[in-house]
Order: C-alpha cells, then structure tokens, then sequence
C-alpha cells in the first residue's frame, strides 16, 4: 500500500476524481424531493435561524412552552447555526440552504475517509474512493438526519491530524484535533462521545502517554462552549433528549469499518485474480455497492416536505405579534411548527389536561378560566394537519368556552369541513401574573393535572399548590385530596374526577349534529366514579359534582314529546341521541338515523299517538348525515299487505289514503353518494303526510323532570344517597355539563375516621365526570380577591413587577414554568422564597404590604453566557496552538 506522490499526476487525477465524487453526492443531495423542505429536528433552524440562534445565547428560553431551560440549542451554535444563519441572510431558498448543508455534511465525510486512508496508506487509490462514497452514503440510505450523521461526518478529521506523518509537534496534533471536534458542535453529545473512541484507542495503543493527557486538555478546552450548557441543563433538570442510538452506534463502528474495507480489498482482489476471476469484478461489485446506497436516496419520498412555509403561517405570525393585547399564544395541535419559528410572542405549552379537555368536545366557561389563570390569550388552531381529534371536538369545546374566533388565514384544511388552514382564537383578557392572597389558596394531594379540576371544583376563584411544594414553605392551607393517601391531615375537600371523559359520535356546529362512529371516544370511567378515601378524623361533607348526558335508553325516554310520533329502528349506527330513531321525526334536520352497515334489511318503524289517516311520506337527507338517499321502500301499514314504492327526486312516497297507526318502512334500495361511495341508508326527517302536526320537536329549554334521586346515584360506605340536577334537554342534547347536589333530608355526609368508599354512578341518563366531598364554607372566601399584575421583561432573563399592595402574605405568580434558578427581590431588597404554584408556575411568597416592585432573575445564566464566551476563547486559543506552534521533532509515522 503506498501513498499518492505529492504533485504527481495521478494525484492530479485522483483530485479531479474526488471533486466529480462530491459534486455527484451534491446532486444527490438537490435531487432529493428537489424545492421541498424535509423535516428535520430543528425546523426553527431553517426557518428563523436568527431568532433561533439569539434565544441560543440565553439559558432561559421565555419563547417556548411557558418559558423553559434551553433544550439543546446553544448545540448549534456552531457550525450548524451560522452556516444557516448566513446564507438566509443572503436570502438563499430555504430548501436549497438545507440541499447544501446535506452536501457539506456527505463531501465531509467522503474526503475524510479519503485523506485518512490516504495518510495511513490503507488500500489503493480506488478502494479509498469507494469506501468514501459508501462512508457518505450508507447513513443516509437509512433515513439518519444530517444533523445526527455530522459527527460521524467529522470522525475522520478528528483521528486525521493524531496520524498524520508529516513533521509536526504533538501540540499541533491535539489541537488541530481538537478543533475538528469542535466543529462537530453540541447538537449530539452521545455521538460526539462516540467520535472519540477510536482516537482515543489510537493513543493509548500507542501508549503517548503525554500527548493523549494534551489531546484530552484540548478537546475539553474546545468543548467548554457546548459542554459547560449540557452539564447545567443536567443540573437544573432539563437535560436534552436522548439521542437515537443507531447513529451513535454507527458512529463507533463504521470508521473502524471503513478503514478495514478500504486495507482489505485490493487483497480481495488479488485473491480474486489467483482464482482465475477478472480483477475488475471486485471494483465493480463495489461500485454497484454504492449505486444501491444512493438508490434508496433517490427513491425515498420524504413525508412531510413542503415548498416553503406557506404564506398564512407567516400571516398568522403577523397578526398575532401586531396585537398589543398581554398573554401567550396555545396551539391545539400535537405540533407547534411552523408557528414556533415564525411568531415572537411567546408560546404556550399545551398540558394533558387541556388537550383532555378539548379533545372531548365538552367546554364550558371553566375551560377560558383555566386558559385565563395560566395567562393564555389566543388559542390557535390548525387545520393544515391530520390529527386523532376530529376538528369539530376543537371547534365545539371553544364554542362552549364562549371562546370566539377573531382571525382566519389559509385555505381549507384537511377536516370533515371547510375550515380554513389556521384560525385564532381570542380567550379575553389576561395577565403574564397574578398575586393570589394566601386565603385564596389550598393544598392538593395530588398531581399538576389534578389542579385545573381542584379549582373548578372549589368555584374557580381560587388556586392551588401542590402539597409536596407547599410543605415547610407555606403550612396550614387547607387540603384538598385528589385520590385515595395515607396522611394525617384531615382533608378540607377530596375530588374524585374521570380524567378522560372520552368524545360523543355526534359533535356539533350550532344546532347540526355531525354525527360518525369514527369520532366516539371511550370514556376512562363510562358508568361513574368509585373511590376508597381515608379520613384521618370524623368530619361532615358537603356533596356535590358535575354530570354529562350518557348515550342510552334512559336519556332517550328523557327526550320523548308527550303526543308525538315515535320512532323505532332494525339499527342504528350512532349510539348518542342524535341518532337515535326519533331523531327522524324531531322537526330537526340538524339530527338523523342512520342504519348500522352490517344491517341486511334495515327498516324504520313509525308509530302514531292514534290511528290517522296518511296519504304519503316524505324523506328528508341532511347531506352531512352521510347516509344513502332512499330509492325505494317496501310500506307495510298496521302489519297489511306490503306495498312496494318508489321515492321520488323530490324524496315523497305517495300512496292512496290509508287509515293507520303504524307504518314499517323496509329500505330495499338506496342512491349512491355524490363521490360514489357506498353507505347505509339515513334519513333526517320523515314526513308523514296527513298526520305532519304530529311530528313535534324537543323543546330545547323544557327541564328535566325535578325531583330529588333524578341526580347520578350516590353510595357511601354501602348507603345510598340521592343528589338533583336541574337541566335542560338542550343541555343533554348538546352534552353540556350539569351540576348536581345532595338533596333530602341529609345536607351533608357525616364521615367517620378511617376509610371509607365513594360510588357515584350513572343514573338518570347522567353519568358523573367530577364530584367534590367538601366542608361547608371551603372556596367561599371574602378575603381580598386575586389580583392580576403586568410583567415586564428586559431581557429573556430578568423581569420586573409592579404588585399592588396586600392585606396579608400573598403568592406571586408568573405565567412561565417554575425553576430554582430563578431568584426574586422585593422592594427593600429582600430575597423572597419561591414556590411552584399549580404544580407548574413560577412563584414567591410575598409579606403583606404596600404597593412594590419585584424583579427578579434567572441566576444562571450568568454562568452559561460565560461559559459561552469562556468556550469562545478557549476554542480560539487551541486553534492558535495550531495556527502558530511551531514544526518540531523528526518525521515519524504516529
């Protein structure tokens, strides 16, 4: 094996060969899904790298999520960042600036492979050639992501100066090295430990003592910049994410296995030659090697690549940062990008409890409280995606929230209906902050999700801590037990709650019920709430909770019109009362029967108060019922003769006058849909001509019928109680959310100490979602009320806040994630005690005083900015190392 003579011209050839190498990996690179943006891990660096690469230099983040720890960005600080940075500047294509990144990084690897095959003098010109390509495109023909490829991109280079033969010092090796490992950044720590294995094996091996100690100095020197940030990451709780270990794995490997090939195949082709095989067979078999790495490249069809962030994503951005209004922005989606990159007010995260909550299609005023507290303004929601919650279960939760849409931008999204791409939504106003009177607040036993209810629960003019925050900071509140624990502390209130009420098959728009099987949901507790509680002292409490309407026969005979016709069906393929078969004699096209799709024979039963005389029907077909029109129809009159017919365009069946009580309508043939797709027969409405008076709507505002045990069942310890609830059949129809509370003789649950078990169940065609067990007096509190306060901030890292003046120890709470690093003064100078407040935001305990401001600060980020630019000089003066250490020593092969 030799090394290519300098000047020489098969070295002149050889480079030649290495640019068409590159450049064929570049047009490799621009053919893939070519004018599209493929998703990567961070779409903020292709979208907004100045914005991204200034939140970088802070180790708070206000931006994201309720404001939060820097997840990994400070990692892209170099070189990922401003390679970004510069060329969309230059107002280079997004897509083609992330084209030339893939093409840095594949050139990287390929060259790399080449000179380090070439200094160890491994193999022949065109096995370093080959095994180059292969090098660079195998990660790739897996799918890896650039950014995870990168450092076994610059695997090579690392190793590449420590066996260098040339006459150089052993500080020139371990610091040109080390710059190479600089260069991998900070994006992937796993993978930049994997980088140093083999150069590490290399030295010790060798047993250089002396210049592995160098080479390990100036690797740390020139990764203090990325690796000071990782470690207080680690330290304050919010370390990166954990990477994907087959790159990392690869990263190990593969440039032990690539210098292997690359020493190994010319003997491949020598043994290849003795055994009467031509010599360039093997070359061959290698090139079609790398042929097949590049195939899957080629083929692969990226999912989710765009043109370019479409035009109203940019538009929304620009509404949203141009109102003066305070408060974050919450986006109802699984994903907050494009936003995210594109919007400078700040984000919100959405919690499992409002997502819960939204995706159920049940809103009330509680929701816009609960968004209010956590000092969210506007709620975004896409339409641009496919999500596993229909859009209307969004659109109906907000709609009952009261929750109104101010602005619009896009074309139709991917939803059952016509929604435009993004829409906002204006929640009222709010503040980043808010001081809450020690009276206001209580303990809760439970977790950060358990809170939002808590609150509800005790009348939503509270708050809350949890109990494990509030031990030795702010004692004596009162408790509020959440599920069933061993304490000693008499509890002032426990909530059982069903976390997941799960969806309806009807959603609704206005008055229309849109009606699938696809959108029902499971509830986590569909027949009620059974719960063991421990009392510590014998206590009395006051019952009361929150019901829904719950799909059956029960609810159905709530909904029944004294003197109406009523309907009975073969099936039915909703279960919710939308669907039921009197939903086709309602007067309401807004509902609708539709036959289940594995009924052969469905049929549709109508029966009068009295025997009529009827001369025809008429069907009516919501076209959003999503059912087949009826074609034809097989009449059987008070079980006579059957009469087949025929509907019409207009959808009447007209027959001579019968005299009759009850009409069986078998469907025997039904229209095809309008894109041709076939679907049970569904009807809105029947009309039944000669006796139409007697079809009669559900008076939406008529009551349910009020008595006491008509609430959801009750038993305590085995003893039943009876509850009221006072409803509407609006309210069960739309499946709004009901109150219910003990009634009778028995105003409250006398408890002894011990333990006891709750069963609240369904009943009345209501099913319980929440009920509270409280003492009488808790959440009515006429103590000062919680006051909201403005935030100002300097920068991401400090704030200032003007609170009013307070009668007694209060809580001040910031709208952002709670943090230890964050330290808070009063007016006097004295440095308040922090507290988490609802099991996620940032508070203090303030004392009872005048009017004061509080500013507070994000202590650490004093450490990391200087860790930044401590990493900046360290980084430069290995480099000068390099730069400047002079040639020394005899030329020796290392």
């Amino acid at each position: 094996m030799r090394r290519l003579t300098a000047g020489s011209s098969e070295q002149v050839v050889w480079r030649a060969r290495l640019v068409l190498g590159c450049l064929a990996l570049i047009a490799l690179c621009f053919q893939h899904a070519p004018g599209l943006v493929v998703p990567d891990r961070k779409l903020e660096l292709t979208a907004g790298p100045g914005g991204f690469l200034s939140r970088a230099m802070h180790l708070w983040d206000p931006h994201t999520a309720f404001g939060q720890l820097q997840s990994d960005a400070y990692g892209y600080l170099l070189p990922m960042g401003p390679f970004h940075w510069l060329l969309d500047t230059l107002s280079v294509p997004d897509w083609i600036i992330q084209r030339l990144w893939w093409s840095l990084v594949l050139c990287v690897a390929f060259l790399g492979i080449w000179k380090l095959c070439n200094v160890l003098q491994y193999g022949v010109p065109w096995t370093r050639f080959a095994v180059g390509l292969l090098y660079a495109l195998v990660p790739r023909a897996f799918g890896e992501l650039p950014i995870e490829v990168w450092p076994m991109a610059m695997a090579p280079w690392v190793l590449l100066p420590l066996v260098s033969p040339r006459i150089r010092s052993g500080w020139w090796r371990a610091s040109w090295s080390a710059v190479a490992f600089a260069l991998i950044g900070g994006a992937s720590p796993a993978g930049n430990a994997a980088v140093l294995v083999l150069a590490a094996l290399w030295l010790v091996l060798r047993a250089r003592v002396k210049l592995t100690l160098v080479w390990l100095g100036f690797v740390v020197a020139a990764s203090i910049w990325w690796l000071v940030p990782l470690l207080m990451l680690i330290r304050y709780g919010a370390a990166p994410p954990g990477p994907r270990w087959l790159p990392v794995a690869g990263t190990v490997v593969a440039l032990p296995l690539a210098l292997a090939a690359a020493h190994y195949l010319p003997r491949l082709t020598t043994l290849s030659v003795s055994r009467g095989i031509n010599r360039r067979v093997v070359p061959v078999l290698i090139t079609s090697l790398a042929a097949a790495a590049a195939l899957p490249v080629i083929l692969m069809q990226p999912a989710g690549a765009f043109a370019a962030i479409p035009k109203h994503w940019e538009r929304a951005a620009g509404w949203l940062d141009g109102q003066s209004a305070p408060g974050s922005v919450l986006v109802l989606s699984t994903s907050n990008e494009p936003l995210a990159a594109l919007v400078k007010r700040p984000m919100a995260a959405l919690t499992d409890d409002l997502w819960n909550r939204v995706d159920s299609g049940v809103g009330d005023q509680t929701l816009r409280q609960e968004l209010t507290r956590d000092g969210v303004r506007y709620v975004v929601v896409r339409n641009d995606l496919p999500d596993a919650t229909p859009a209307l279960a969004i659109h109906e939760s907000l709609a009952d929230a009261g929750i109104g849409r101010v602005a619009y931008f896009g074309p139709a999204g991917e939803t059952r209906l016509p929604y435009p791409s993004v829409e906002i939504y204006d929640v009222g106003a709010t503040t980043p902050g808010r001081l809450i009177p020690r009276s206001r607040l209580v303990a809760v036993d439970g977790s950060a999700d358990d809170v939002p209810a808590v609150v509800t629960a005790l009348g939503g003019q509270g708050a809350a801590v949890l109990r494990a925050d509030a031990g030795g900071k702010v004692d004596g509140l009162p408790l509020v037990e959440t599920d069933s624990r061993d304490n000693d502390q008499e509890p002032s209130a426990v909530v059982l709650r069903n976390k997941q009420i799960g969806r309806s098959a009807c959603l609704h728009l206005g008055a229309r019920a849109l009606c699938s099987p696809e959108q029902a949901e499971n509830s986590a507790e569909p027949n009620g709430l059974s719960r063991a509680i421990r009392i510590p002292a014998a206590a009395s409490y006051e019952l009361r909770g929150t019901a829904l309407a719950k799909d059956g026969e029960t609810l159905e005979q709530l909904l029944t019109v004294p003197g109406a016709i009523t309907a009975t069906a073969s099936s039915r393929a909703i279960a919710a009362p939308e669907g039921r078969p009197g939903a086709a004699v309602d007067r309401s096209t807004g509902t609708g029967w539709l036959a289940a799709s594995d009924d052969p024979r469905p049929s549709l039963t109508l029966t009068l108060p009295t025997a009529r005389d009827v001369h025809g029907l008429r069907f009516q077909a919501d076209a959003y019922l999503n059912g087949s029109r009826p074609a034809a129809v097989t009449l059987h009159f008070d079980n006579s003769t059957p009469v087949n017919a025929t509907v019409d365009a207009s959808g009447y069946v007209r027959f001579p006058t019968r005299h009759t009580r009850t009409v069986k309508i078998d469907f025997t043939a039904t229209e095809p849909l309008q894109d041709a797709r076939t679907s049970p027969v569904g009807v809105s409405e029947v009309e039944v001509l000669g006796a139409d008076e007697l079809r009669k709507a559900v008076d939406p505002k008529r009551h349910v019928p009020a008595y006491c045990g008509n609430g959801p069942a009750v038993r305590v310890d085995g003893v039943p109680l009876r509850t009221q609830v006072a409803a509407t059949m609006q309210q069960l129809l739309l499946r709004q959310p009901v109150s219910f509370s003990l009634c009778g003789s028995l105003e409250a649950v006398p408890l002894r100490s011990g333990q006891h078990q709750v069963e609240v169940q369904s009943n009345g065609g209501l099913v319980p979602i929440e009920t509270t067990l409280a003492k009488a007096g808790l959440g009515d509190v006429k103590a000062q009320p919680i006051q909201g306060v403005d935030v100002w901030r300097s920068n991401p890292t400090e704030l200032t806040v003007e609170v009013p003046g307070a009668d007694e120890q209060s809580v001040l709470v910031v709208a952002q994630n709670y943090d230890e690093g964050w330290e808070a003064y009063d007016g006097s100078g004295l440095k308040l005690t922090p507290i988490r407040v609802g099991g996620w935001q940032q508070g203090w305990l303030l004392p009872a005083g005048q009017e004061q401001v509080v500013t507070a600060r994000f202590m650490p980020d004093r450490t990391y900015r200087a860790a930044l630019l401590l990493g900046l000089v360290a980084l430069l003066s290995v480099l000068a190392v390099g730069v400047f250490f002079p040639k020394t020593g005899r030329s020796r092969r290392r």
